[in-house]
């Protein structure tokens, strides 16, 4: 699903990300609730990036977000028993930002798993003439195999300076 967001863009830079768990449901813009692997799934996109909410036998909350007055420190890496997360940064040209932005939109757009957020007024960059992509933050969830949990991946697009933060999260299934 992709909609566009008409309210502030308040995510501002790759830099001011920071990762919060066990954070309580923040307000949203946008949720996808879906039951995957086993899981009870919401995907929320938020204002100042997202937050992923999942339980089924295992509850977690994993905040993804720039916080005002709060210093970026998005990890590369944490792991807390069944859960790792993992964090980098692409950083593009102007074209290859509108490009790869375009494909994860379009990706994330036609999946019943995915929610994609487009901020019509924030920043953007045009790349090789196409169209202008401004800042997105899009999420997707999938199962693991063999019922072994749920994944999820998330992408935030920074125009202003070229960059994607992706995110890749598991929880696994304890045995």
């Amino acid at each position: 699903m992709l909609i566009e967001v008409h309210q502030p863009y308040v995510d501002v830079s790759a830099h001011d990300l920071s990762l919060t768990l066990g954070a309580p449901a923040a307000a949203a813009i946008e949720v996808l609730r879906a039951r995957v692997g086993g899981f009870d799934v919401e995907l929320r996109l938020l204002g100042c990036s997202h937050q992923a909410l999942v339980d089924g036998g295992e509850a977690l909350s994993e905040t993804v977000a720039c916080v005002p007055g709060v210093a970026g420190s998005l990890p590369q890496r944490r792991t807390d028993g069944g859960y790792d997360f993992r964090a980098h940064v692409e950083h593009l040209g102007d074209e290859r930002y509108a490009a790869r932005a375009a494909a994860v939109l379009a990706a994330t757009s036609t999946d019943p798993l995915a929610l994609a957020g487009l901020f019509a007024a924030a920043p953007g960059t045009r790349g090789a003439g196409g169209p202008v992509m401004p800042a997105f933050t899009a999420l997707a969830v999938a199962p693991l195999g063999c019922g072994a949990g749920i994944a999820w991946t998330t992408w935030h697009g920074y125009p202003q300076s070229s960059e994607i933060v992706v995110t890749a999260s598991r929880l696994e299934r304890r045995a």
